[in-house]
């Protein structure tokens, strides 16, 4: 009766553990997919924008619907997707006017870049001492020269 009681014993433990370890296997895979889904959103997202604020900047419309379907799609995943502090600054940004065309709308775009760095795993304030307004806003690298553009132009026709 013993070995009865032992046996049974052994086979529920090894389902519990069984079922445990597929359910946290499960849940990780979950996680990771949808880290990966929001990771994919947000630099979508962020690319759409680029392209966006850029086109305006240099007065180029002729893409402005792909752009702002792009956009849209991005903005769409991450509020379906993406953590509620995402969320937030994302819905701040878009209530900025989201054109990048102002200092509000640059602030709050920082803002949301910032909080999606958070929201993947990044310390808050990791790059807060960083000038990354610089990166993010400005056309062309300091070190683009309109000169060699031309020069590489005159040599080339």
């Amino acid at each position: 009766m013993t070995e009865l009681i032992t046996l049974g014993c052994s086979v529920i433990a090894a389902f519990i553990s069984a079922f445990i370890a597929h359910y946290l296997a499960t849940s990780r895979m979950k996680k990771n997919d949808l880290s990966k889904f929001q990771v994919e959103s947000y630099s979508d997202f962020i690319a759409a924008a680029s392209r966006l604020a850029v086109s305006r900047r240099l007065g180029d419309t002729t893409n402005e619907n792909v752009d702002l379907g792009s956009l849209n799609d991005a903005n769409s995943r991450i509020i379906t997707s993406g953590h509620p502090e995402v969320v937030k600054a994302l819905l701040h940004f878009w209530q900025q006017g989201a054109t990048l065309e102002r200092e509000q709308e640059i602030l709050a775009y920082k803002h949301l870049t910032q909080i999606m760095r958070t929201s993947l795993g990044h310390k808050k304030y990791d790059i807060h001492d960083l000038k990354i307004s610089d990166a993010l806003f400005k056309l062309e690298p300091s070190s683009y020269s309109f000169r060699a553009k031309n020069t590489s132009n005159e040599f080339s026709s």
